[in-house]
């Protein structure tokens, strides 16, 4: 029988084994730093081995047209940071979008939605896309769209509210969009709160020593030392870039666009309950409805079009006036390894993929949450480097070919850049993917999947990659009972849509 006095020894003997992460020092600005520290200081500097985080704060790269659009996983990190949603909200004028709504990528095809829900319900043990690809065949002339509830909460402007019976059909969630600087305000406010310590600087040198970082010095020649280094200093990767070689891989063959531009145009009223993604000729542009404005952004190919003439092709075909806007560089990549020694690089010194299916803040918050669930336990030996690593690249790729697929799929002809892009050579990864969804209808989904199969379906069918046959075992069911579950799908949406509030008059009441 083992007594406490044995516990107490074996304890004190693997104390003096490992030495813990007392102090952790992070280097950045704005999201990628921000959101960091305060995740840190929230998870591991109240606990028993209390850790110390400090932010050394670069000057901010951000501007009043900035804003985040993010997915519904994004309410994971506001739970794990304690935010209050609505005051969230209502402090960073955001709002909540139910779906993406794609248009002009397939030539003269109607515009399709890709909500944050599944499509109708299985029948027995078989997909219910099986189903829709048989009545298709038999010349049902339905969108796959309608069959989801949250498309059409979304095509109608409804706020969805679930009850229980309604959870048990939809997966219906919703997403947000934030203005930037007041959503980082919010942030910084609630880890200052939290009693995080910062200081404003920049970054002179790194000393790096047997593949670690052992300090950084800054333009002051003051120096900080720490057990673990963060760097969230964006794009510029200060700290890891120190510390690796041929690490970093291009993704412009696959996501061409080398400028992004941001602007503001005028509030819409009733706002819409999602935001619109229009492809053009030399790329692509979102309306990102807000409660004060709408958020603009464009991805483009400088090859094909200069800012000003991108501007002018947007306010053309919005009908809308767009005010200061602004250009920025941009290049698709990440790295291969986000933790090396000491360092961990986070957001888009990590990765950096375009503001596309409401990924703005995705590699951040995977990053966070690997890092909560990999925190390393030793500061002399981290071993759980290696399979962060292997977490964060799974997940980053399988989001990066999410977005390829919209390049390849597109229908726009006779227009070099979007010819370019449906010629392209795949990653292995997507082209198998996309030839099985085209024999059957399948998704072959991968470990850490961000979008799942009903999303991947959506932007399948939506930009007309349409199966060329369906699972054999639809055929069980008899045509007229497949359309009469056909009929009370529909009907059950319409009449759930319809008790649903509008999202502006939730937005009125609630905001």
């Amino acid at each position: 029988m083992t007594n406490l006095s044995q516990i107490t020894v074996h304890q004190s003997w693997d104390n003096k084994l490992t030495k813990p992460i007392k102090k952790i020092v992070v280097v950045g600005r704005d999201a990628d730093a921000w959101l960091t520290v305060l995740m840190l200081q929230l998870s591991f500097a109240s606990s028993e081995n209390a850790v110390e985080v400090h932010l050394l704060e670069l000057p901010s790269y951000l501007r009043p047209q900035d804003f985040y659009n993010v997915l519904p996983s994004h309410r994971t990190l506001h739970t794990i940071l304690g935010a209050n949603e609505n005051a969230l909200m209502r402090s960073s004028a955001g709002l909540y979008s139910v779906a993406q709504r794609f248009s002009n990528w397939s030539g003269a095809a109607a515009p399709f939605l890709h909500a944050y829900d599944s499509h109708g319900i299985d029948f027995g043990t078989v997909d219910f896309l099986q189903y829709w690809l048989k009545a298709r065949s038999k010349g049902l002339n339905v969108p796959l769209e309608e069959f989801s509830l949250g498309a059409m909460a979304a095509k109608h402007g409804r706020f969805i509210l679930l009850d229980e019976n309604t959870r048990t059909f939809s997966k219906a969630a919703h997403g947000y969009t934030f203005s930037a600087m007041t959503y980082l305000r919010a942030a910084g406010a609630a880890a200052v709160k939290s009693g995080l310590k910062y200081q404003n600087g920049a970054l002179k040198s790194v000393d790096v020593s047997d593949g670690r970082i052992q300090s950084i010095t800054l333009q002051d020649d003051s120096r900080i030392e720490a057990d673990l280094f963060i760097d969230a200093t964006g794009t510029d990767a200060l700290l890891i870039s120190q510390l690796e070689t041929n690490n970093y891989e291009s993704w412009s063959q696959w996501l061409p666009c080398d400028r992004i531009m941001v602007a503001s145009a005028q509030r819409l009223d009733p706002v819409p309950a999602f935001c619109q993604i229009s492809a053009f000729r030399e790329g692509w542009y979102g309306m990102f409805p807000l409660m004060d404005r709408t958020a603009v952004t464009a991805c483009y190919s400088s090859q094909y079009a200069t800012g000003q003439a991108v501007a002018q092709k947007i306010a053309a075909s919005s009908g809308m006036r767009l005010g200061d806007a602004v250009e920025s560089s941009f290049a698709a990549g990440g790295r291969k390894k986000y933790w090396i020694g000491n360092c961990i690089a986070l957001g888009s010194a990590a990765a950096n993929l375009e503001p596309l299916d409401a990924t703005q803040l995705h590699v951040l918050h995977l990053g966070l949450s690997q890092l909560r669930a990999f925190f390393p336990v030793c500061a002399e030996n981290m071993l759980e480097a290696d399979s962060f690593n292997e977490k964060m690249y799974s997940h980053i790729v399988n989001v990066r070919d999410f977005q390829i697929a919209h390049y390849k799929l597109n229908k726009r002809f006779d227009e070099p850049f979007w010819d370019q892009q449906r010629h392209m050579n795949l990653p292995d990864s997507l082209a198998s993917k996309i030839q099985l969804f085209e024999h059957r209808g399948v998704i072959a989904m991968r470990e850490d999947e961000t979008f799942q199969e009903e999303s991947w379906a959506s932007i399948f069918v939506g930009h007309g990659l349409i199966p060329k046959t369906y699972d054999p075992l639809v055929d069980q069911t008899s045509d007229s009972d497949q359309i009469e579950q056909f009929q009370k799908i529909l009907k059950y949406i319409a009449t759930e849509v319809e008790k649903m509030p509008s999202l502006q008059a939730h937005v009125e009441m609630n905001m």
